[in-house]
Order: structure tokens, then sequence, then C-alpha cells
């Protein structure tokens, strides 16, 4: 087949940085060890809870409400006297999470032009027990805030390409304070039925999964890169809305939305709530099965979005007309095929999804993704991952190149077809709450029109939880 030639004409190439790339983390893997059970998963009370999970709460998730799988976080950078704070504070039902998160990438071959670029995020969630502070119970209010600057890479080496290499400049750009999450969360019934109202967004509970995150490239994190249209605010975006999830048994889940549309999500400084452009309707359906006496946990998604508001036809079809009504869907599944230790995802997870688009107003139609993540495999690193995501994107009807080779008559333009990566990295745990991850992506027709030449792409990935 055709997107598979590509990979056919580098897998050589392809093969020698694979290899170093995990001989060289085995390397930094040596340098520390820490201890790990790696005995037998009997049940699940064998099985540890994700703790201190502080990117799913930055991306909406709360520790009641994981229904994708993250690594287990052993703690933060700064303990003493600053720890003993946010302990206190959290006894007394203010709970604050801050992730300081740094990316470098360079284009070493290919693209426009080679160039470097760097963009960090500084985030700040903030969970308030309502019912330690209030009295009410099993109610909490989150407020999120967020900074970021940076440059983005793939408009200054890559012709302006759908896909980024980097995932803080991806939904953002250079902002001193960002407005995030504002919303409340109530639960019943042993919190098998939540509700949340507020300033919320479809990321985290729509096509979501935090593993995605592992890799630099946004690629799935924490969905979808075809997932990004004007219904779907997704971190640091928001929108004001509402949904309830419910679970008919302990492994399923329904969940049912309502938001408004806005193509602006907040604005730059996130405090733009009062335009909307149309409603957003939502849904997902979701099956989290374990099986076998290793506790081999999946998760299985199915959903839909529709939005009521206007959309101009892409360029290329009829500039001056649109249509109302735009359509998501997706599946996905990840699966753990092997378990190494007695954390939630130490083991070989398997991952694979389909996201499709309306074509006729969608930068991105189609995207289809397959990949592994492998958490614990180096015995005494059981916080070290390794993984790799390959995804085909396809662009929507009339969307042009992103770059064309001259300046022509509307009727002679480049349109964009496809564009392919694959992305490569290593997580190694440097010190308690710190983690660095070499990344390798190498991108197929950047821009989709095949006029930019096949960019390889070295990069640092960052994490310091403070």
């Amino acid at each position: 087949m055709m997107v598979f030639e590509p990979l056919k004409r580098s897998g050589p190439f392809l093969g020698v940085v694979f290899a170093l790339l995990w001989f060289g983390a085995c390397g930094v893997a040596r340098a520390q060890t820490l201890e790990v059970d790696q005995g037998p998963i009997d049940s699940h009370s064998t099985v540890r809870p994700i703790r201190q999970a502080t990117l799913t709460r930055m991306m909406g998730l709360d520790d009641k409400d994981r229904t994708t799988p993250v690594p287990d976080d052993p703690g933060h950078l700064f303990n003493g006297t600053y720890g003993n704070l946010r302990k206190k504070l959290a006894d007394r039902g203010i709970d604050i999470e801050i992730l300081y998160w740094p990316q470098f990438s360079a284009n070493v071959t290919g693209g426009t032009r080679k160039a470097q670029d760097y963009a960090s995020q500084i985030g700040i969630a903030s969970t308030f027990d309502l019912h330690k502070l209030l009295g009410w119970r099993n109610t909490q209010f989150f407020l999120d805030v967020t900074q970021r600057n940076g440059r983005n890479l793939a408009g200054d080496a890559l012709g302006n390409a759908a896909f980024h290499p980097a995932q803080i400049y991806g939904a953002g750009g250079n902002v001193l304070v960002h407005l995030v999450y504002v919303y409340l969360q109530k639960s019943w019934l042993n919190d098998r039925l939540r509700w949340i109202v507020g300033r919320y967004g479809t990321g985290p509970d729509y096509n979501s999964s935090m593993l995605g995150c592992e890799f630099e490239g946004l690629t799935i994190c924490s969905q979808s890169r075809a997932s990004y249209i004007n219904a779907y605010a997704s971190w640091p975006n928001t929108a004001w809305g509402t949904n309830v999830k419910f679970r008919p048994t302990s492994d399923t889940y329904l969940v049912p939305g309502i938001f408004a549309t806005n193509a602006k999500h907040g604005g730059t400084a996130g405090t733009d709530w009062s335009s909307a452009d149309g409603a957003t309707l939502v849904g997902e359906a979701g099956w989290e099965p374990s099986f076998g006496r290793h506790l081999l946990s999946g998760h299985y998604k199915i959903g839909g979005i529709w939005d009521s508001s206007y959309h101009a036809y892409n360029n290329g079809i009829d500039a001056t007309r649109g249509r109302h009504g735009q359509t998501l869907s997706w599946l996905y599944a990840d699966q753990m095929l092997w378990r190494h230790g007695s954390y939630a995802t130490a083991g070989l997870i398997g991952i694979v999804g389909y996201t499709h688009a309306t074509a006729s107003i969608s930068q991105l139609s189609d995207q289809f993704y397959a990949g592994f993540l492998d958490f614990g495999l180096i015995p005494g690193r059981p916080h070290d991952g390794f993984g790799a995501i390959w995804s085909i994107f396809r662009y929507g009807e009339g969307v042009p190149a992103g770059l064309q080779p001259a300046i022509l008559p509307v009727d002679h333009a480049v349109y964009a077809s496809r564009e392919e990566v694959v992305d490569i990295t290593y997580r190694a745990q440097i010190w308690r709450g710190v983690y660095l991850a070499p990344d390798y992506q190498y991108l197929w027709r950047p821009g989709g029109g095949g006029t930019v030449r096949n960019s390889s792409i070295i990069g640092l990935n960052a994490r310091f939880y403070l």
C-alpha cells in the first residue's frame, strides 16, 4: 500500500535510531535503581492505585475519575517545608499540584530549514474539597491556571504542518497567565454517578488517553490530533458546559454532555466567556476490563460529537459558502499485554485508535494511529517507560498544502492529502518528581502536499513535579 512506502524506504535508518535510543536509555537506567515489586498479581487488592498523578490533574482528571491509565508518580521534587505545607493544606481541603513542563525540539534534516525551538509550561491545578471546607459531601471545586512560552517548530521549519512536534505549543502560544478549568463536581452512589458543570472542556472525558502524553509530539496527547475542531475544547482550551458520567457496572461507563461552541475557547487569557457560536452535543461509551490473575487492564472507547455552529468550507471548494453542523467520531483501545510490576501501568501496553471528522470543513478528516508503551521493563527502574507511536493523518477536502511552491492561480494550487509521523521515546526518572525523555520523530510529507522534504526531529521532553 502507498502509505507504507515511506516506512519501507526509511526502515534501516529508523532501526538505527531506535537502537541508539534504546541502548542510550539503558545506560541512563543503570545510573539509578529503585525498589520495585516484580511479583505476580493475584487480586485487585495487590495492584497499587495511581498516586500523585499531577499531569492527569492538569488535564482535568481527578483522583476519583481516572478512566485511562497513567504512569505512577512516586513523588515531587521539593519536599521538606514546602511538602509539609502542601500536605497541611490538603488535609484542610485545598490540594495544589504544580508541574513545570519544558520541551526542546530540533529539525535536523528535511523540512524547510534546520531549526530548533523551545517551549515550556507551568501549570497549577487546585482542588477544593467542599466537604472539608463547607460540609458539602462528595463535592469538589476545581481551579486551574497555566503559563506558556516558546516557539512553534512546525511553523518555523515544517511549512506550518497540522502536526506539531512539541505538545506545549500545539494548543497555545506565549501567555503569562491563562485561566483553564473553573468547574464544580458532584458525585453520588460511591462515585458511580458524577456530574460536572462550569468552565470545563470535552478534552478530559472524550476520546482522551493520558498515555499519548508520554510522547513529545502532538499526535495523541491527550486525544488524537484530528479531534482539534471548534467543538472540541482540550487543555488549555475550555468552554461552558456540563456532563454526567454514569457507570452501569464497575467496568463500563456512559458520558453524555452538552457544551457551548466557541472557536476562541476563552481567548488568549482564557477569560473570554461571553460569546458562543452554537451548541455541542457529545457522548462516549467505554469498557474497562481487567483480564487474568495479573489484571491486564484495557480501555475501549467509542464516541461522537455534533456541533451546530456555522463552518465555512475549506479553501478550494467554495470559500463563499459553508454549512451548519460538524461531526467527529472515534474508536480507541489500549490493552496491557504483559505485566512487569504491581502499579497500575507497570507493563507492556498496546494502543490503537481512529478518528474521523467532516471532510469538507475540517483541516484533518481522518487519523489512524497504533503503537505501544512499556513501563517497568528494566528491573529496578519501575517508573521508566519506553514507547513508539505511528500515525497517518488525512487532510480535509480542499485544504491548501503547508508550503506552496510559488504564487499560483487557485485552480493550480497544491492541496494537502496525507501526512505520517513516527515518534519514539524513552522516559527516565532522574530523581523524585523529575523525568527526562529523549525523543525522535520522523515526519513524512510535512504540510501534507509533498512539497516539503521529509523531516527528522530530535527532542528532549522533561517534567518537574514541584
